[in-house]
C-alpha cells in the first residue's frame, strides 16, 4: 500500500512570541478624563476597561445612607432603653435632677447595649466590609467601591479599619477632608491618600 506523503510540520523558529513592548501604547485620549486603570497583569495587546472615579455627591450620599442605616440599627434598643430607664423616675424640682432610686437600671443597660451595637455595626460596615468587599451598605446602594491605587484590588479588613479610623479622626479634626475630592484630580480625601485608596464606580 502506498503511504501518503509526509508533510513537514511547522518550524518552531517560524513562530516567535512578540517581543516585550512590541505593541504600541494606546493613543492619547484613549481613556476619558477621570478614568482609573489599576496597574497589574494585562494580556498583551489589550487594556483594562476604564474605571471612572466616584463623584463627590455619590460619596456624600453613601455617607448619609450609612448614617441612616446605623441609626435604624440602634434606634429601637436605645429608645426602648431610655423609656424603661425613666418610666418610674421622679423629678426633683429643687435639685433639678431625677431621683436615682427610681431609675430602672435594666433600661440603662439596654440603652448602652444599643449604643455599643451601633459602634460594632459601624466598625463592620464602614471598616471591615469596605476593606473586604470594597463597599459599605451605603456605597453598595450608590454603586461605588473602594480599591487600592497600587493593585486595583480590595484592601482587606485591617486596612479597611485603618481607613475608617483615619476618616473619623481627620473628618472631625477638619471638615476640609470631606471636601477635598471636589478639587483633587483623583477624587481622594486625605484618608484615601494616606492608605492609598481611591473610590471608583463599580463595573
Amino acid at each position: 500500500m502506498t503511504q501518503p506523503p509526509a508533510y513537514p510540520g511547522p518550524n518552531p523558529g517560524d513562530q516567535q512570541p512578540p517581543a516585550p513592548g512590541a505593541y504600541p501604547p494606546p493613543p492619547p485620549g484613549a481613556y476619558p478624563p477621570g478614568a482609573y486603570n489599576p496597574p497589574g497583569a494585562v494580556p498583551m495587546g489589550s487594556a483594562p476597561a476604564p474605571r471612572p472615579y466616584a463623584g463627590w455627591w455619590a460619596r456624600v450620599g453613601a455617607y448619609l445612607l450609612d448614617g441612616l442605616i446605623t441609626f435604624a440599627v440602634i434606634a429601637v434598643p436605645v429608645i426602648v432603653g431610655l423609656i424603661l430607664t425613666f418610666k418610674d423616675a421622679e423629678y426633683n424640682e429643687f435639685t433639678d435632677e431625677f431621683v436615682a432610686d427610681t431609675i430602672n437600671w435594666g433600661g440603662v443597660a439596654i440603652a448602652i447595649a444599643g449604643a455599643l451595637l451601633g459602634l460594632a455595626f459601624t466598625i463592620w460596615n464602614r471598616g471591615i466590609r469596605v476593606g473586604t468587599k470594597g463597599q459599605s451598605l451605603g456605597k453598595k446602594a450608590l454603586g461605588i467601591e473602594v480599591v487600592s491605587v497600587q493593585t486595583g484590588q480590595f484592601i482587606g479588613g485591617g486596612m479597611g479599619l485603618l481607613r475608617w479610623f483615619l476618616e473619623y479622626i481627620l473628618g472631625n479634626a477638619c471638615f476640609i477632608n470631606y471636601l477635598w475630592p471636589l478639587w483633587d484630580d483623583t477624587k481622594q480625601t486625605w484618608h484615601d491618600m494616606i492608605v492609598k485608596t481611591v473610590v471608583i464606580k463599580k463595573v
